[in-house]
């Protein structure tokens, strides 16, 4: 064990360290922290009612009209759970996306409203409270409407 003291100084040009009597570090701390380790274990947990933080991410080159992409693996989701939302980008940003779940014991698929602009940064999907808790992939599906195929990229985290 022991400890590590930090000092960080205002005013000058460049950084270094020396000892220096108390009176000529008078108005010029920042900061000072003292810090104590030690030998710890971290035990991670998976099971169906804890899951990890875990990110991932869904893209297409060339998703065509009223077609979906999904999630190459599952995730378990508790009823009324969600998976949220890290950034959605595709192009042409004229056409519309939307994003769901689909449930993979019965293929039920829910989706979100149409997604307009190209862009959404942030937000969550929110399984509804009539869907059962389970396996679900996570995916994302160009309209009917559109007019071209799209590029789409999407990130998300649960």
């Amino acid at each position: 064990m022991f400890s590590l003291t930090l000092v960080i100084w205002l005013g000058h040009d460049s950084v270094g360290a020396m000892e220096s009597p108390s009176s000529e570090l008078e108005n010029e701390i920042l900061t000072v922290e003292s810090v104590e380790e030690s030998n710890f274990i971290i035990e991670e947990v998976s099971s169906k009612e804890v899951v990890p933080f875990l990110s991932f991410s869904i893209s297409s080159s060339s998703l065509g009209v009223n077609e979906f992409i999904k999630s190459n693996q599952s995730y378990y989701l508790p009823k009324e759970g969600k998976v949220n939302i890290t950034n959605v980008t595709w192009s042409p940003s004229n056409q519309k996306i939307q994003i769901g779940l689909i449930n993979v014991a019965t293929g039920t698929r829910y989706w979100s409203s149409e997604r307009t602009g190209g862009s959404q940064i942030g937000g969550s999907i929110v399984l509804p409270s009539t869907a059962p808790s389970g396996e679900y992939y996570v995916a994302i599906r160009s309209v009917s409407t559109n007019t071209t195929t799209i590029s789409v990229y999407g990130q998300f985290n649960l």
